[in-house]
Order: C-alpha cells, then structure tokens, then sequence
C-alpha cells in the first residue's frame, strides 16, 4: 500500500496515510495506539484493515523502543523510494530526511491558513494538487466565505465524508446548503454539527432555520 507522507516540524508531527485519507475527524475507535506518540490508523472504527499511522512528537519519538512498529503491515513509501517496508523504516527515513523541513503540502497549508480570499484559495488549491485532502476542508470555507457556496457545497461533502466526526466541517455544508435554498440537507448537517460537538455555532443556526419554518 502506498503512502501520502506528511509533515509538518512545527508542529512535529508525522502522518503517513493511504493515499486519499485524513487522520482528522475520527472516533478514537479508528486508532489504535503503540506507546503514548504512535498510533495505527484503521479503515474504520473497530476495523483490522490498517491504512497507515501517525507519530506525535518525531523528534522524540524512538521507533527502536516500540518493536510494534517493525512487526506491522509493509507499507511503500514513495517520497523515500521505499517499497515493502515496516512503519520504522519510514519513521527513521522522515527523520533523516524531513526532520525539520516540511513535506510541499504543509507550506501550501501554511500559506493558505496565514492568507485570505483569493491568494488562500490559490494556495488551498495547491495543497490539494499536493494530494493533501484535508485542503478540501479549506477550500470548503474559503469558497463560502467569499460568497460561492455552490462551488463550496463540492469540497465541504466531500469532506464530511472524509472526516465524519469534524463538527465545523458539517456546519459549514450547512452554511453551504442553506445559502443554496437547499434547507433540509442545511438542517441535517446542523443537526449532525449539534450533535458531535457543541462549540460551533450549529445550534444557533437550526434555532435560525426552525424558526423560518414557524
């Protein structure tokens, strides 16, 4: 199985997924944990399928101490010409060789969370050419904000999809459906917002909706 490789030193950490997948937006039951800084990532909660894992801390984080991470899945790594190798082997190349740069995605991503409007969008757009797919997510509300929800409506669903357990990802497909007309799918993504987490402003929005109805 090949591997998206992403990292970002600031933040040190390393995600290394199937291609197409994001670790953000998912029950704890998805993962299962070596150690208090490795964790495999699973096709779905509860599954046994592994899609790749991820490393809180690489710096600090010794793959030689956790023999787990040498007797799991053989994974290809592309991005250090590896094929049929351990999660330690990877481990070991990102920290030769990415131990304080970031991967491409991760500078798009910075540009993008640090712009706005138009030149965010230009970046998000790239970070997803990277293959990033969590740049769907930024695409989503960048699109919203600059008042282009059908456009946003795409990338938001999409993510919803990827990350079901992401609350503001859902409230803002909410965003995108209401402002299209489209009030009962904007309802349920409220709902779905309400329900997972209640530090967004989902509530407030379906009270809004609900009462439109009235």
């Amino acid at each position: 199985m090949p591997l998206f490789i992403n990292r970002d030193p600031d933040l040190d950490w390393l995600i290394a997924l199937e291609y197409g997948r994001v670790c953000d937006g998912h029950p704890a039951a998805q993962f299962r944990t070596v150690g208090e800084q490795f964790a495999w990532m699973l096709d779905r909660p509860g599954g046994r399928r592994v899609v790749g894992f991820c490393v809180a801390g690489l710096r600090a984080f010794d793959p030689e101490a956790h023999p787990a991470v040498w007797r799991g899945p053989r994974f290809d790594a592309p991005l250090f010409g590896l094929t049929r190798v351990r999660a330690g082997e990877i481990v070991l190349a990102a920290r030769a060789r990415l131990l304080d740069e970031p991967t491409t995605n991760r500078c798009y991503f910075a540009d993008a969370v640090a712009d706005e409007g138009e030149r965010a969008l230009a970046a998000w757009r790239q970070c997803l050419e990277c293959g990033d797919f969590m740049a769907h997510y930024g695409l989503g509300y960048t699109l919203l904000a600059l008042g282009r929800p059908r456009d946003a409506y795409g990338h938001l669903r999409f993510y919803t999809e990827l990350s079901p357990a992401n609350a503001w990802a859902w409230c803002f497909l909410g965003q995108a459906c209401e402002a299209m007309g489209e009030t009962a799918e904007a309802r349920a993504a409220y709902e779905r917002a309400a329900a997972l987490d209640d530090d967004t402003d989902a509530p407030e929005r379906l009270r809004a909706l609900q009462g439109d109805r009235r």
